[in-house]
C-alpha cells in the first residue's frame, strides 16, 4: 500500500470504528474537537494541534466522545524511510503511541494545507510514474516540520498558562460564540489583565487574534472541502454569511466563492 493521507469531519454524530490498517504508521492530525484511541490495555484523548502518531501492529478503536464537538483530523498512512529514520527518534515500533503538538496556529493550518496536497495529488495523479515517491516527499515533509514546531514550541513571546488554557478552548471549537469577557472570566482575570496577557502572548488583540483564526481555517475549508460558504461560516463561528463575507473579502482580498474558485486546482 502506497503512503496516503485523507480528512475526516464528524459533525453532531456518535462513531466507533476498528483501525483495518496495521501494517503501515498511521497519524491523525487534529484540527477540531477530540477523539479517543482505544488499546487493550489503555486509552488516548487527542488534542487539538497535535499529531498523535500510532506504531503498526498494535490493535487499537476509535470513539468520538462528544458528538456534538466531534472531531475534525487529517490521517496519513505510511512506511518509514531512511530519512525519517534518520532525522527523527519517532519510529519505534514497541512504542504504541505517541503525540506531538504544534503550538503555532497558523503553522497548523500551513501543516493542514500540506496534508490537503498531498491527498489531492494522491487523487487526481493516479497514472503518474513517480506518483508514490511525490507523496511519500510531501508526508516526509509534514512530519518534519511537526516535530521541527515541537522543538521550538514558545516561539518568541511564551504564553501565560491561563492563556494557553483560553487558547485551546477557543481552537477546540471555533463556532462556539465567546466575547472577550467570557474568555476572561475563563481565565480567571479581569478584562484588563486578560487583554494584557492576551497581546503579551500572542502579539495581538483577542478580537483580531479570534478573527484571523476563523478566518485562516475558513480559507481552509473553502480549498479543502465542497461545503457550502454559508455553512463554513458557520463552522467558523460566523453566524451572519454576510458579515463572513465582508470581513473574508477584507483578509484575502476575494469573497469566498472566488477564493474557492480561484483554488480548486481544477480538481
Amino acid at each position: 500500500m502506497m503512503p496516503m493521507t485523507g480528512y475526516f469531519n464528524s459533525r453532531a454524530e456518535p462513531r466507533q470504528w476498528v483501525e483495518g490498517n496495521l501494517a503501515h504508521w498511521n497519524g491523525y492530525f487534529t484540527l477540531r474537537g477530540k477523539g479517543e484511541v482505544r488499546f487493550p490495555q489503555e486509552m488516548v484523548t487527542t488534542s487539538v494541534g497535535e499529531l498523535l502518531l500510532l506504531a503498526p501492529t498494535h490493535p487499537r478503536s476509535y470513539r468520538i466522545p462528544d458528538p456534538q464537538t466531534g472531531w475534525e483530523f487529517y490521517w496519513l498512512h505510511f512506511r518509514t524511510t531512511p530519512r525519517l529514520d534518520g532525522c527523527l527518534p519517532w519510529f519505534d515500533p514497541a512504542r504504541r503511541w505517541q503525540a506531538h503538538a504544534v503550538a503555532d496556529v497558523s503553522l497548523r493550518v500551513e501543516l493542514a494545507s500540506q496534508l490537503e496536497a498531498a491527498h489531492r495529488f494522491n487523487l487526481t495523479e493516479p497514472d503518474l510514474p513517480q506518483r508514490e515517491a511525490i507523496v511519500e516527499a510531501l508526508l516526509e515533509a509534514f512530519l518534519l516540520r511537526v516535530a521541527g514546531a515541537e522543538a521550538s514550541p514558545g516561539g518568541a513571546n511564551p504564553v501565560d498558562p491561563r492563556i494557553e488554557r483560553v487558547l485551546e478552548r477557543f481552537h477546540c471549537d471555533l463556532a462556539a460564540p465567546v466575547n472577550v469577557d467570557q474568555l476572561a472570566e475563563f481565565a480567571g482575570l479581569s478584562r484588563s489583565q486578560f487583554c494584557l496577557l492576551f497581546r503579551r502572548g500572542t502579539g495581538r488583540s483577542p478580537q483580531v487574534y479570534m478573527e484571523d483564526r476563523r478566518l485562516e481555517m475558513a480559507a481552509h475549508y473553502l480549498r479543502a472541502t465542497g461545503q457550502p460558504v454559508a455553512e463554513v461560516a458557520e463552522m467558523v463561528g460566523f453566524a451572519n454569511p454576510f458579515y463572513f463575507t465582508l470581513r473574508f473579502r477584507r483578509r484575502h482580498g476575494l469573497s469566498p466563492t472566488a477564493y474557492r474558485e480561484q483554488h480548486s486546482g481544477g480538481a
